[in-house]
């Protein structure tokens, strides 16, 4: 079924934001979605914000504004809820705007796997299930900041937020008041309270085999990562713009002393090299003389067979467990979080939960697969 959205009303002045956030102000609940572009940029570029309730349509232009406290008020109004599908993305470019995020959130993408009806919906699939509803994706990738908008972009833009309250609305009716809806709330205030952190010394941790380099050549590493996550951000221009992905790690092991040798390195380039190859040197230099007691640890290798062999059984438990909470698998428990079960197994030969699996998931999911990780461990002896 294609349904025709209402006329969408334009608002592109200061004074027309301040006016329609007062009368949003007074709502129970807004729809809200963005279109940004974010090819050549660190940060997304913001083209347009969606505002729905109900019925009428509003597009916020950020090219003609510049005054946000009134929508930022508006995200800070504990009795308006904020209804947004995947919202990741849109939160960096609220946050960039107005300095907050939008509360309380209701996202319905998150709500849809809590009512099992799949993990990681799309808008368009989440609309034909629940409303039989289908909307076009054909401008996802266009170019959202020229001016005027195509009527095709326009449309796009409405259809994302028309039928969102609708989606938001069904979604609340089928999740159990008591359980389930207070866990999605969970989950939904952990994502506002993450926007955009992203401690630049940490990115080492991410980088592939770095687990195959010794205490100094991780301390190159993270010295590195740390440039070139604060200097991405500094010109808001991607990470691979200042060193590419592929380099890292060869950097970190070879650790070039001239801008010269860094040719060597795979995947680097040679305009890389020319803008960013002295910083890079004396990146690699200061992290190569950090003192012994002060460079990062060296890290596990990959799990051995035993500990994958684990990992199977703890996939067949937490499956057990999805079905009986009448849950996507996907929901439970991160995979990255099992690593550290499987960790402290080697190292202590008991099973425990890391300290970073908090909130519900921490009692209804960590608990009991920790008990039948033990009573397996018992049986096999």
């Amino acid at each position: 079924m294609q349904i025709l959205t209402p006329e969408p009303v334009w608002i592109d002045n200061n004074q027309s934001l301040e006016h329609y956030c007062q009368q949003w102000s007074e709502l129970d609940a807004i729809a809200l979605d963005t279109e940004f572009i974010r090819t050549d940029t660190f940060y997304p570029l913001p083209g347009l914000i969606q505002v729905g309730t109900g019925t009428e349509i509003f597009l916020i232009d950020p090219l003609t504004i510049d005054q946000w406290q009134p929508l930022a008020a508006l995200f800070d109004n504990n009795g308006v809820i904020k209804v947004l599908h995947a919202c990741s993305e849109d939160l960096e470019v609220f946050k960039l705007l107005t300095n907050t995020v939008p509360r309380p959130l209701f996202d319905t993408q998150l709500a849809a796997a809590f009512a099992n009806l799949g993990f990681s919906l799309s808008y368009q699939k989440l609309l034909n299930q629940l409303l039989n509803i289908d909307v076009p994706k054909d401008e996802t990738r266009s170019d959202w900041r020229q001016r005027p908008l195509t009527d095709a972009q326009v449309n796009y833009a409405s259809l994302d937020v028309a039928h969102l309250l609708d989606v938001y609305k069904t979604l609340d009716q089928q999740l159990p008041a008591s359980t389930k809806k207070a866990w999605l709330e969970d989950e939904c205030l952990a994502i506002t309270l993450n926007v955009l952190p992203n401690d630049p010394d940490n990115a080492w941790q991410d980088v592939k085999k770095a687990w195959q380099l010794n205490p100094q050549q991780l301390g190159v590493l993270k010295a590195l990562c740390a440039f070139r996550e604060t200097e991405s951000r500094s010109l808001d221009v991607p990470r691979n713009r200042v060193i590419p992905k592929g380099s890292l790690w060869p950097l970190a092991k070879f650790q070039p002393k001239t801008p010269g040798e860094l040719h060597r390195i795979p995947d680097m380039r040679s305009n890389i090299v020319r803008q960013h190859g002295e910083q890079m040197v004396t990146a690699i230099k200061a992290g190569s003389q950090i003192p012994d007691h002060e460079r990062p640890e060296k890290l596990p290798p990959p799990l051995p067979k035993a500990a994958r062999d684990w990992g199977k059984r703890i996939k067949t438990i937490l499956t057990q467990l999805a079905d009986e909470l009448d849950l996507p698998l996907e929901l439970l428990i991160p995979g990255k979080l099992t690593t550290p079960i499987l960790r402290n197994w080697l190292n202590t030969g008991h099973f425990a939960l890391p300290d970073t699996l908090t909130g519900w998931r921490r009692d209804i999911i960590g608990t009991p697969l920790i008990k039948r990780l033990h009573q397996l461990s018992e049986s096999d002896h």
